[in-house]
């Protein structure tokens, strides 16, 4: 298998064409149609994913030393002792020991909170990225395959690889809208306008998470995405003309459809409880 990927970035060289590599992650974002040109069933993927994913990792790390995690825990175990201290006041009931327990339960919770939330933004969101750019590419596998077309896996998944730069590019950005106001509660698609809408009656929160849910679909990054794929799809001849922009239209959806229902079950879950 070595020798038969040196042979064919061999004959690219030869032919006046490289292997696509790490040096052509800025055509993702200047001429993407100019890079996937020069893709071929190869797996030339291997640094480019590498380079992503430790890139994630190190957005993730980033995030940890920017002290926005602890802070929010900190800010939500205080809330939680400050609702309760408000409910045994109100009941004109001040039991210390049962206070003193309370506090001590939500500072262990606090500091599971913290774990998991560090572990979250180090390893789980690389990892996430792993899984979405390798079922992306084996659902469009699928596609390709149904529409009598030779799918090229490898060809797939340098798509996915070189358009998942768009993701990590939002990420930094998300990064520094944390650092500028210092808050983890960063969201650039439209699901932040919900919060300006007052929604009341029986089953707001869940309206809410719904409408919320639906208005992330328009995330720039998200969509900006979708178009560089789009892009590499039709130039690698993989799927072209309505097909390309049907099965990525229905992918986007299908991806806002798992989103909403599940901020709706999350809300209903905390709900019922």
């Amino acid at each position: 298998m070595h020798s038969m990927m040196t042979g064919v970035a061999a004959e690219m060289e030869r032919s006046g064409q490289h292997p696509v590599g790490v040096w052509d992650l800025p055509l993702v974002f200047l001429a993407p149609r100019r890079l996937f040109a020069r893709v071929e069933d190869v797996a030339t993927y291997g640094w480019p994913m590498v380079l992503l994913l430790a890139a994630m990792m190190v957005i993730g790390f980033a995030t940890v030393e920017t002290g926005l995690i602890d802070l929010e825990v900190a800010r939500g175990v205080q809330r939680d002792i400050a609702a309760f201290e408000k409910q045994q006041s109100d009941a004109d009931v001040v039991e210390r020991s049962a206070l003193r327990e309370f506090i001590e339960d939500k500072q262990k919770e606090g500091r599971f909170l913290r774990l998991m939330a560090r572990v979250q933004v180090v390893v789980a969101r690389p990892a996430a990225t792993l899984a979405s750019i390798l079922l992306v590419a084996a659902l469009l596998y699928g596609v390709v395959a149904l529409t009598g077309r030779k799918p090229e896996w490898h060809t797939l998944i340098t798509l996915c690889v070189f358009a998942s730069f768009v993701d990590l590019f939002g990420a930094l950005v998300r990064l520094g809208f944390m650092l500028h106001f210092r808050t983890l509660d960063v969201d650039l698609t439209l699901a932040r306008v919900v919060q300006l809408m007052d929604i009341e009656g029986e089953g707001a929160a869940t309206s809410s998470a719904a409408l919320s849910g639906l208005l992330s679909a328009v995330d720039p990054f998200g969509i900006w995405f979708w178009l560089v794929l789009i892009v590499g799809l039709s130039v690698t001849a993989q799927l072209r003309g309505w097909k390309v922009w049907a099965t990525c239209c229905f992918f986007w959806l299908a991806a806002v459809g798992v989103r909403t229902i599940l901020a709706v079950a999350s809300v209903s879950g905390s709900t019922s409880t």
